[in-house]
């Protein structure tokens, strides 16, 4: 798979996860496994992928003001 298309399913799938209020790393290691990872690679990208979808999602409910710093 190449750098593209694995780019745009990492997109695709962080959207669709988002969108319902997860971060989405077993979509990631799906991907990961069929484009032929190595599971030492998948682990540490999964997790990477899912850091920063969750803390960017938890930044804009702060400054949208949905969620306060008590509740986290």
């Amino acid at each position: 798979m190449d750098d593209v298309a694995l780019a745009a399913a990492f997109l695709l799938i962080a959207a669709l996860y988002a969108s319902v209020g997860q971060a989405g790393a077993s979509g990631y290691l799906a991907v990961m496994a069929l484009a032929g990872f190595a599971p030492a690679a998948m682990k540490a990208t999964a997790l990477a992928l899912n850091l920063a979808v969750a803390g960017i999602g938890t930044v804009l409910f702060l400054k949208a003001g949905r969620v306060g710093w008590r509740n986290l």
